[in-house]
């Protein structure tokens, strides 16, 4: 019960000192948006956004996070896939790969520290609950690799998902005599309050056209960035058909459509699965409380009729009756 007191404690101040940390951090950076903010012209208004600036408490526990995972950091080839990896789950921020590390060694630490700390204080500390330990260290060493790749094929099926529409959003614009850096900066525009995350892919694939580099070659960046194959899909076609000479807008119109019929067939494909995927549900969840509720009662009975002497007394030796 001490225990159960002392960690209620402990999260009452946790709480008391986030939420003052929160309340002064965002007093601050008010004031000193107030202070810096000087004239700005008129026709400049218009390209300027409000930057994203992190919570100083997730900033902290991120710099440490950091500093614990960069111990874990070995080979620069693992850290380079690893870097790759969470570029794909959208962690662009060039700490993430210590922060990763980071976290699978302190959740490893963390997740058991209250079983023992159960253990210790009812004095039942023995290899089965030290060996529950580890298996629970080993489950927190395990899963942010697990999240990590949960938060890639969701992404992933987000980007799938919204990509036929901003194939049709491409064709209007292209259509209407945009250049193709203006149709993918208006496409950005356009998306970006429902699709934020292909959005923020565009306006990176516009920076990347910005600074020099070839579209096709910003364009493959865009692929390798989400890895989804319907977008592989789409940059081969831009660029074979800028090669070809071919209309890039009628070619995006008619991938368009393949799109969606190719999404139609996945969820076709899903729907012919679904009786297989039943079958094992059905057999050993819903079909054995079934027989219980209706074959259950005729059971009871029949054995109530030609079993039920054996419940109500034994027959009493030389007399030929039940006692």
């Amino acid at each position: 019960m001490l225990w159960v007191i002392w960690g209620t404690v402990f999260f009452a101040v946790f709480l008391l000192t986030f939420t003052v940390t929160a309340l002064w951090g965002r007093r601050q950076r008010v004031k000193e948006r107030m202070e810096t903010q000087g004239p700005v012209s008129g026709a400049s208004t218009t390209l300027l956004r409000p930057t994203e600036t992190a919570h100083p408490v997730a900033g902290w526990f991120i710099d440490w996070f950091a500093k614990s995972g960069q111990y874990a950091m070995g080979d620069l080839k693992k850290v380079s896939e690893l870097r790759r990896h969470l570029i794909i789950a959208g962690f662009r921020n060039p700490k993430a790969p210590a922060v990763y590390f980071g976290l699978k060694l302190i959740s490893a630490f963390l997740l058991p520290l209250p079983i023992l700390l159960f253990f210790i204080i009812k004095g039942k500390v023995t290899p089965i609950y030290i060996m529950m330990a580890f298996s629970f260290s080993l489950l927190g060493f395990i899963l942010p690799t697990k999240l990590l790749d949960f938060r890639v094929n969701r992404r992933q099926e987000r980007l799938d998902k919204a990509l036929p529409d901003i194939l049709d959003l491409f064709v209007i614009c292209m259509e209407a005599g945009l250049a193709l850096n203006a149709t993918i900066n208006r496409v950005a525009d356009e998306v970006r309050n429902s699709y934020k995350e292909f959005s923020d892919e565009l306006l990176i694939t516009s920076t990347e056209v910005r600074t020099g580099i070839p579209w096709d070659e910003a364009f493959d960046n865009l692929a390798r960035r989400t890895e989804v194959q319907s977008v592989k899909s789409m940059v081969a076609l831009i660029i074979q058909s800028d090669r070809l000479g071919a209309s890039i807008a009628t070619a995006l119109r008619n991938h368009s459509e393949f799109v969606r019929t190719q999404r139609i067939l996945r969820a076709e494909e899903k729907a012919a699965k679904l009786p297989i995927k039943m079958i094992f549900p059905l057999l050993f969840c819903i079909f054995p409380a079934i027989i219980i509720v209706v074959v259950g009662p005729g059971i009871i009975h029949i054995a109530d009729k030609f079993l039920g002497f054996y419940f109500k007394g034994q027959m009493a030796p030389g007399t030929g009756q039940w006692k």
